[in-house]
């Protein structure tokens, strides 16, 4: 990998073990929080307990996954075709809305009144779900035409089709009936993290990666 690439494309890793500790170290000092109901936002929702250093985690977060997406492209333009070059643009795209989108327009404290900023913040993350399910299949897609990343390409196509279903569920989460938002949440977004710390790990310790050639 060029010196850039080796030096972004790892944080993608870094930046998923800061993801996860926002959505534990919430729990865990919001001891009224309840994972099963409620979603992952509320841990950064204004009058949140804790609020200011949930959102310095997701800050850390957010910088380390955009600097992985602009590696990830740099890499998709010097490896790789149409596909995963489109879905590594997709990928940054995702990337630098969910920051600067929840950052400017975090949940208020009621979530059941539709101000500006709460409708701002579905808005943005309806942009993240289509940009999250899009640069999967594009990248699955684009690895699978490659005859030695086809099983990455297979375990990114599977991901994909898992955040996709996931996220489906999540309406149903809402529902008053069921009131388990937070676990339909969870399995959509620990999907996608999932997907990306593997991609993070395989281009940056992969040894039969880095004798494919361009």
């Amino acid at each position: 990998m060029k010196k850039f690439e080796r030096i972004a494309i790892p944080l993608g890793m870094i930046g998923i073990l800061f993801y996860l500790s926002h959505t534990l170290l919430g729990r865990i000092l919001w001891t009224e929080y309840n994972p099963v109901t409620m979603d992952i936002s509320s841990l950064t929702a204004e009058g949140a307990p804790n609020a200011g250093l949930m959102r310095a985690l997701t800050t850390v977060y957010g910088l380390c996954m955009i600097v992985f997406s602009i590696g990830m492209v740099a890499m998709a333009f010097r490896k790789f075709g149409t596909l995963v070059r489109a879905g590594s643009i997709t990928l940054l795209v995702m990337e630098v809305v969910s920051m600067f989108g929840y950052m400017l327009f975090p949940l208020s404290g009621d979530k059941t009144v539709l101000t500006f900023g709460n409708l701002m913040h579905i808005i943005v993350t309806a942009v993240v779900v289509l940009t999250t399910i899009a640069c999967g299949f594009l990248l699955a897609a684009g690895f699978m035409k490659r005859e030695k990343r086809t099983g990455l390409g297979r375990f990114t196509l599977v991901m994909a089709i898992l955040i996709t279903l996931t996220g489906v569920t999540t309406p149903i989460g809402m529902g008053s009936g069921w009131n388990i938002l937070g676990v339909t949440e969870r399995l959509s977004i620990y999907s996608l993290q999932t997907m990306l710390f593997v991609l993070s790990a395989y281009f940056t310790f992969s040894k039969s990666e880095r004798h494919i050639s361009a």
